[in-house]
């Protein structure tokens, strides 16, 4: 809001306040200082606690949490303080410290910066949960949010914070399927990478082409890629058992994949790349065979052979090289990883970067299976037996379902009327929750098994009865 003087003469933002100071004698002015005001809509709201007058409401730690999530690091000779009613602890004021100085300190379970040759620092960590409670060890002695992060850093300040669902949903993309409630990840850009912050510095954009706006997940093959082995094997430790022969169904989809020969997209040389490559001798390139003049022993040059950038646990495809790879195969079923991935009500989510298919195994179409079975085979000699069975069954026909529908999408890359927006459409999970719900063709190979191995015939009626429901 503009403001003007008794004059009408427009006053700037900041005003000199010595010389009104110095007369009330109410504030020191031995040091400098400098005062801002919250204006709210009310002579009543107190904008220290309540800024936006609760639309949205914010929690009374906000402006420590605000500050957390937005300057990295601090200059060695700035102190922030915070006083009391606007932190997190209950009394007394409190000294600030950004992630980087609680880090240093060893407030964190674990944690690891990884430098790669183009001057970006990846600072790992993982903060393991506290006891029996839903928030994370760093919470004791926290005077703002302990809920893990991910946020691009440029000069002390961080950009594009994820945080809460936002980091859980991305966090597979990384590399992070399992454990992003307790893992945060900091991509620390040099002080001369080719961005720009924006003129109130809430967030970056690249200094070239179109001047996009620089995002977190631009780095996460990056993130994925450099992952410290500690931190796998956290990830790995934290992955639901879910007792399914998805090995066998993934198994299955590559064999479909390679059929239909569906090649991977392949990176490219790019000059302005961010990452230096170099043909080598590893996984990517081959001995030049024949020399100039027909023999055999090659100039010792090295020729590109398999550009396809092999992720982490990735399936090999065995037909032909840059051949897409089948998703590694992911059943969820607990509630609170269902939630993260936000897939309740859906079937599941496909990350293209990290190859995973999270399947949601609460989906409807799984217990309606597995109901109907029990009902057409309840005359087993052993219900327990039937009904572990049909169990089985059901939840590896629902793998199957959204498996195939994610093969068929990525098989749209050799149709040239598909691009990737309308791949990626495929791809989403209502897609998948609608191939999932068609489990009545899953049927007949079940009733199949479950004949076989019981040695008995489904109850008459149970068919029909289903078909004429469907009707």
């Amino acid at each position: 809001m503009r403001r003007f003087d008794t004059n009408g003469n427009p006053l700037g933002d900041v005003i000199e306040v010595t010389e009104m100071l110095q007369a009330k004698d109410t504030h020191r002015l031995d040091k400098d200082w400098t005062e801002v005001v919250l204006l709210g809509n009310h002579a009543d709201q107190n904008t220290a606690l309540d800024p936006y007058d609760g639309d949205p409401a914010q929690k009374g730690f906000w402006l420590a949490t605000y500050l957390y999530h937005r300057f990295y690091r601090l200059p060695e000779n700035v102190e922030v303080r915070l006083l009391e009613g606007t932190h997190a602890r209950k009394d007394g004021s409190r000294r600030f410290d950004t992630i980087s100085a609680r880090r240093t300190k060893g407030v964190f379970a674990q944690h690891e910066t990884v430098e790669l040759p183009n001057g970006i620092r990846l600072h790992y960590i993982y903060d393991e949960p506290m006891a029996d409670t839903s928030h994370n060890r760093s919470v004791s002695g926290s005077i703002a949010s302990n809920l893990s992060t991910c946020a691009v850093v440029f000069q002390g300040e961080m950009y594009g914070v994820l945080t809460g669902r936002s980091w859980t949903i991305e966090a597979p993309s990384f590399g992070i399927p399992f454990g992003a409630r307790h893992i945060s990840v900091h991509i620390e850009l040099s002080d001369d990478y080719p961005v720009l912050p924006e003129g109130y510095r809430q967030f970056l954009r690249y200094a070239d082409g179109e001047q996009d706006q620089v995002e977190a997940k631009d780095f996460a093959l990056q993130v994925l890629e450099n992952r410290p082995e500690w931190l796998v094997d956290l990830i790995h430790s934290m992955a639901p058992n879910s007792g399914d022969s998805s090995d066998e169904i993934r198994s299955r989809l590559q064999d479909l994949l390679n059929k239909l020969r569906v090649r991977a997209t392949s990176p490219r040389v790019d000059d302005e790349g961010d990452l230096d490559v170099d043909l080598g001798s590893g996984r990517g390139s081959v001995e030049g065979g024949t020399s100039r003049n027909g023999g055999n022993g090659g100039d010792g040059r090295h020729k590109p052979d398999d550009l396809t950038v092999v992720q982490t646990g990735a399936q090999m495809a065995r037909m032909a090289q840059n051949m897409e790879r089948a998703p590694k195969l992911i059943p969820l079923d607990d509630a609170l990883e269902i939630e993260e991935k936000q897939i309740i009500g859906r079937a599941g989510r496909y990350y293209p970067a990290s190859g995973e298919l999270f399947i949601n195994m609460t989906y409807p179409a799984v217990p309606l299976m597995q109901e109907q079975l029990g009902r057409e085979y309840s005359q087993a000699p052993d219900p327990e037996v039937m009904r572990q069975m049909a169990r089985g069954l059901s939840r590896n026909s629902m793998i199957n379902r959204v498996g195939l529908a994610v093969v068929f999408a990525l098989a749209k890359r050799i149709n040239r009327e598909w691009d990737e927006e309308a791949m990626g459409k495929a791809l989403q999970p209502e897609s998948l929750s609608l191939a999932a719900d068609n489990y009545f063709d899953s049927l007949q190979d079940a009733r199949r098994m479950l004949g076989k191995t019981l040695k008995l015939k489904r109850t008459d009626g149970q068919e029909e009865e289903q078909e004429s429901a469907i009707a």
